[in-house]
């Protein structure tokens, strides 16, 4: 398995919940920021997806939830991709969040594709995006499924 991404974000009092542990969408708003940044990182901004007319849509979102997390600090996300097809028109992300006494806190797995904005159809991105996709830190048990 390669290295997978990390980002560190601190945990605010608007993630919490009356129980004063991290509400349950706040896990999924933080995977759903970080593979906004990776996407920057890699050059695929708002604007330039704007350009390219697409945007990332889910299909799936789930997550395990394993040990409660509080204001106790800032929370570590990792991001793998877990299944792409070549061609990197749909593709799947497994994160795993860490709390920041160390402890796997949850996995949040995610599978989706690009939608073309204007004809609102599924769509496969330009090669550059197809390759930057392939090569991202892959987990263990990564599939690369043929293009359809």
């Amino acid at each position: 398995m390669d290295k997978p991404l990390t980002k560190e974000f601190e945990v605010k009092w608007a993630d919490l919940d009356p129980n004063r542990h991290m509400r349950h969408s706040a896990y999924n708003d933080y995977a759903a920021h970080m593979r906004v940044k990776i996407l920057e990182e890699a050059g695929l901004t708002m604007s330039k997806l704007e350009e390219l007319k697409m945007g990332p849509i889910l299909f799936r979102e789930e997550t395990k939830f394993l040990r409660e997390v509080g204001m106790e600090g800032s929370i570590t996300i990792t991001a793998a991709l877990s299944k792409s097809r070549a061609d990197g028109s749909r593709w799947s992300f497994r994160h795993e969040m860490f709390r920041s006494d160390g402890i796997k806190a949850a996995i949040i797995e995610v599978d989706g594709a690009w939608l073309d904005i204007l004809q609102r159809k599924l769509a496969i991105p330009p090669k550059e995006i197809a390759d930057w996709f392939l090569s991202m830190p892959k987990t263990e048990d990564f599939i690369l499924e043929s293009a359809k």
